[in-house]
């Protein structure tokens, strides 16, 4: 696993604020994800993602992060 996903990880978790989840238009559970993949539960958060949205590897890619959970 990259060494900048992982850290990314862990800033995203120490947000003081976290809403990302809000600025999300399908309310993807971000900081649950987040949780999983920093605890190896790759797996988990996949099917916890796919389950909230199955075109989430498409929408991860046309999505406007700065203006949706990164904008928030």
């Amino acid at each position: 696993m990259g060494s900048h996903a992982i850290d990314e990880a862990k800033r995203c978790l120490n947000c003081k604020k976290p809403r990302c989840r809000e600025g999300c238009p399908i309310n993807t559970p971000i900081p649950a994800m987040i949780q999983m993949f920093l605890a190896g539960q790759m797996t988990e958060a996949a099917e916890m993602v796919f389950a909230n949205n199955p075109l989430s590897v498409i929408c991860s890619l046309v999505c406007d992060h700065e203006k949706q959970c990164e904008g928030n």
